[in-house]
C-alpha cells in the first residue's frame, strides 16, 4: 500500500493526466495533492477527480514551499510507503513497480527514480538546467561525498518513517526534499537509483528561479555544516 504525494502549484492541465498515468501502473494506493496556493484552477480540477483515493489538501500558507508541501502530505498520508512525484508529467512511472518492490523488500532504504544513473545529460531538461543539474550534483558529490547520481530528483519511494524519523533534522525550505532526506536523514541511508525516461513538460511553466537557486544554496550549506559537526 503505497501514498502518492504530489504538490501542485498551477499544474491544472496536468492534473488529470498524471491521474491516468498513475491508474496505469496498477498501484494499490491513494494519492494526495497538495496545492500551494495555485493562482489557476488546479485545486477546482482535482477537486472534480476526489474520490476514496484521492485526496486533496489546499495549503494556504506563504511562502509557497514544495518540501513544507510534501511534508504536509506525508503527515497526512495513510500508508506505510511513500511515493513523491511531481505534476509536471516529466517522470516516467515505468519503474514505480520495481522501486516500490526494492523499497519494501529491503534492498534498500531509498528508491530514486535518477535522470543521470546512465545518461550523463538529460536534454528534456532543458540544457541549461541539465548543466546546472550536473554542475550541482558534482558539487555534492564532491562535498557531502556520493550518494545518488540524482539526490535532487523530484520522484523517488522509501518508507514513511524515513521521512517522519528525521524531521527535525531537515532544512525543509525550498524544492529539493529529497536532498534533506539523503543529506540530514538517517545516517548510512541505503540508495538504489532507478534509470527514468525523463519526458519534456507539454503543460504549466518550471517553477525554477534565482530565488529558489538561493535557497537551495542555504540548504547545501545547512547540510555541509551537519555533515561536519
Amino acid at each position: 500500500m503505497i501514498s502518492i504525494i504530489i504538490p501542485t502549484l498551477n499544474e491544472a492541465h496536468n492534473v488529470p493526466l498524471i491521474i491516468t498515468q498513475i491508474k496505469k501502473i496498477n498501484l494499490n494506493c491513494e494519492i494526495i495533492f497538495v496545492d500551494d496556493d495555485s493562482t489557476d484552477n488546479t485545486s477546482s480540477i482535482i477537486k472534480n477527480h476526489l474520490s476514496k483515493n484521492i485526496k486533496l489538501i489546499e495549503r494556504l500558507k506563504k511562502p509557497r514551499d514544495l518540501s513544507k508541501s510534501v511534508m504536509l502530505g506525508v503527515k497526512k498520508s495513510k500508508h506505510k510507503y511513500i511515493l513523491v512525484i511531481d505534476c509536471d508529467l516529466q517522470h516516467s512511472l515505468k519503474k514505480v513497480n520495481s522501486m516500490y518492490k526494492a523499497v519494501k523488500y529491503n534492498k534498500c532504504d531509498l528508491a530514486i527514480g535518477s535522470r543521470f544513473l546512465i545518461e550523463r545529460y538529460s536534454g528534456n531538461l532543458g540544457y541549461s538546467r541539465s548543466f546546472f543539474s550536473i554542475l550541482f550534483i558534482f558539487l555534492i558529490n564532491f562535498f557531502l561525498d556520493k550518494k545518488s547520481t540524482d539526490p535532487l530528483s523530484g520522484f523517488f519511494l522509501c518508507k514513511k518513517r524515513i521521512i517522519l524519523d528525521y524531521k527535525k533534522n531537515f532544512f525543509l525550505k525550498g524544492y529539493k526534499i529529497l536532498f534533506d532526506i539523503i543529506y540530514n536523514g538517517k545516517k548510512n541511508v541505503k540508495i538504489q537509483d532507478f534509470q527514468i525516461n525523463f519526458k519534456k513538460r507539454l503543460h504549466g511553466k518550471s517553477k525554477l528561479g534565482l530565488k529558489i537557486v538561493i535557497i537551495f544554496i542555504k540548504q547545501f550549506i545547512y547540510s555541509y555544516l551537519n555533515q561536519i559537526k
